[in-house]
């Protein structure tokens, strides 16, 4: 992998903001304080986005593993039977 060059005069600071109006990928002071406000929530909804996304994972995951079973079975017993 390529190392990224490190200058030593670069100290983190922004010289110029890019968030400039008439670019697509403009936003506004309200829409930014709008989008942080919208990241709080409380610990009720924080559980059910992990459980919800367990279940959405659950699903696909279970399928691999049961594919996975009856494939080895299918070797096991068809070919080496």
């Amino acid at each position: 992998m390529k190392k990224k060059k490190r200058y030593d005069d670069d100290d983190g600071r922004t010289i110029a903001d890019m968030n400039v109006e008439g670019f697509k990928w403009y936003e506004s002071e309200e829409k930014k304080k709008k989008r942080e406000l919208a990241r709080k929530y409380t610990k009720a909804e924080r559980k059910s986005i992990m459980r919800s996304s367990f279940v959405s994972l659950a699903l696909p995951v279970i399928c691999l593993i049961v594919g996975g079973i009856i494939a080895y079975l299918l070797l096991y017993y068809v070919w080496l039977g």
